[in-house]
């Protein structure tokens, strides 16, 4: 059996684990392999779905630990949201921790990897000029610029941050 098909199985056992210990029926939630990162899995509810998802390069290369650790955790963040609201609780509060001891499972929050070989999401930046020197800024910075919403500041000098001309051409 393939390791994403365990993963798969193991979050539809947590699920009826939970459904025995609450009492209540809960339907299997979606599982997706697309996270990628330094985040090992992630709980989130998108345009009405409910979606855990994992990242498969972590998977891969810490299989039983994620399986261990990062599954229950997962399905503990969705089994508080059907039970008690997302904007009810804290996302590791007292209620997950408590499913998450009812599970047997470890109920730290983190875990730290060896990330050599795991791609990560690399970040557009933009090159901005000011008075004294070169900065980059981030999309985000870059987007509030460019629709007339903030200007920036260098630290330095204290004159306005402006895009850098585009010589590539």
């Amino acid at each position: 059996m393939s390791e994403q098909k365990r993963v798969v199985e193991a979050t539809a056992e947590y699920v009826e684990r939970a459904q025995q210990l609450f009492g209540a029926d809960f339907s299997q939630v979606t599982v997706r392999f697309d996270l990628k990162g330094r985040a090992a899995g992630m709980y989130r509810v998108q345009k009405g779905e409910r979606v855990i998802r994992y990242n498969p390069y972590l998977f891969a290369k810490y299989f039983d630990d994620n399986l261990a650790v990062t599954v229950p955790h997962e399905v503990a963040h969705y089994i508080t949201d059907m039970v008690y609201g997302l904007r009810r609780i804290r996302p590791h509060g007292k209620e997950w921790r408590q499913l998450m001891a009812d599970f047997g499972a470890d109920a730290s929050r983190t875990c730290s990897y060896d990330m050599e070989g795991i791609p990560q999401r690399v970040y557009q930046r933009f090159p901005y000029q000011c008075d004294c020197t070169g900065h980059e800024l981030t999309a985000r910075r870059h987007n509030q610029i460019q629709e007339g919403k903030k200007l920036y500041f260098c630290r330095q000098c204290g004159s306005p941050l402006v895009p850098q001309p585009d010589t590539s051409e």
